[in-house]
């Protein structure tokens, strides 16, 4: 294609002028190539491309350096930093991903992390890109953020780290904050010629902004389902502990069904407040185990988070709905599972059960 070769040459030109580092030209090509191969052939890049001193500046932070980069870290996930700053009068977050991922393959999951956030950035509930860095080993990803945000994970474990919304999380809060990730899961999964699984759906990969929206971030391990077919099989299987389908961990074969029971661990984390491998104690050894002994004996309140303890009132038909649509999503075998637009629609028929007084005091 014509404009792949002038899109080379001005890449080379650039590097040329500016005297850019080594890696800009590979790490250009990488992301030239992972943008065509999702777009079909069709090419346009709405966002900039920044370079190592304009990150530096607008972080007064040398992204250049091997330092300890949690010291000045607005959050962090499992895959990196992210550190706030300011860019032409714009709030910004720069992710840095760790540096104990060096290498070609980390280089690899930054770039596939930007092509698909690209595809993703008009979806309300995905964290929006400006940009990236490529004058790095690995390449930095710049988002667009407002003035007080959270990681979910933060919220909800109490971890006081970095800049944190500093609030506790209402029922109608997370139940919120369920339907906005189940929206842009079921978008990854249904708006593309062929399903988007994002592999490693969880609390430290959702922001909250300051108004409550939910913000799914880091598509670094998501993997396209080939054309006309509903699964893929990998030769190493990656993800969060404590989150993994176990069909995905023993088979190695990707579904959209993995995606789904990811999805049902957060709703277990959402309900209880605990995170998904905290040993709850020796007789219930997972989250997953603890949740589904007490709902199946309708005991909901043994697990409830304490905050949305106080709230069981008018709300315990919803609380009752959303654990039996989390056992759901977390069956053991993927075909028994719900498909990601269903339980998305059915955590909107949950949302418009509220009772009126309920409704009137949000």
């Amino acid at each position: 294609m014509e404009w792949v070769k002038r899109k080379i040459r001005f890449l080379k030109r650039r590097n040329e002028k500016l005297k850019l580092s080594p890696w800009y030209m590979e790490n250009g090509g990488k992301l030239l190539e992972g943008l065509i191969a999702s777009s079909n052939g069709k090419y346009n890049i709405p966002y900039r491309v920044f370079t190592v001193e304009e990150l530096n500046k607008a972080t007064d932070f040398d992204f250049t350096k091997s330092i300890n980069y949690i010291s000045r870290s607005a959050m962090w996930d499992g895959t990196g930093y992210y550190i706030s700053g300011i860019f032409q009068q714009r709030s910004i977050l720069v992710k840095k991903f760790h540096a104990y991922a060096k290498g070609d393959g980390a280089a690899s999951y930054a770039v596939n992390d930007i092509v698909y956030t690209v595809q993703m950035n008009r979806h309300k509930n995905v964290l929006k890109i400006l940009g990236c860095c490529l004058d790095l080993e690995i390449p930095a990803i710049i988002y667009e953020i407002g003035i007080n945000y959270g990681l979910l994970y933060d919220l909800l474990c109490g971890r006081n780290f970095g800049n944190n919304i500093g609030r506790s999380l209402s029922w109608s809060n997370r139940l919120k904050i369920a339907t906005d990730v189940a929206n842009a899961v079921a978008y990854l999964h249904t708006a593309f010629p062929t399903p988007i699984i994002h592999r490693d759906l969880g609390t430290k990969n959702i922001v909250i902004d300051n108004n409550g929206v939910a913000k799914l971030v880091d598509f670094s391990l998501c993997v396209a389902l080939p054309p006309g077919e509903s699964q893929v099989e990998v030769d190493i299987v990656v993800g969060t502990k404590g989150h993994l389908d176990p069909d995905y961990m023993t088979t190695g074969i990707i579904t959209e069904k993995g995606d789904v029971y990811m999805f049902g661990i957060i709703l277990l984390e959402l309900l209880t407040g605990r995170y998904s491998f905290f040993n709850v104690d020796d007789e219930y050894p997972s989250l997953w185990n603890f949740a589904e002994h007490h709902v199946e004996k309708n005991e909901l309140s043994k697990i409830l988070d304490p905050i949305i303890l106080e709230e069981i009132g008018e709300i315990e038909h919803q609380l009752q709905a959303f654990s039996r649509l989390a056992l759901r999503c977390i069956l053991d075998r993927g075909a028994d599972r719900p498909y990601i637009i269903d339980v998305a629609k059915e955590l909107v028929r949950i949302q418009r059960s509220a009772h009126p007084t309920q409704r009137s005091s949000r």
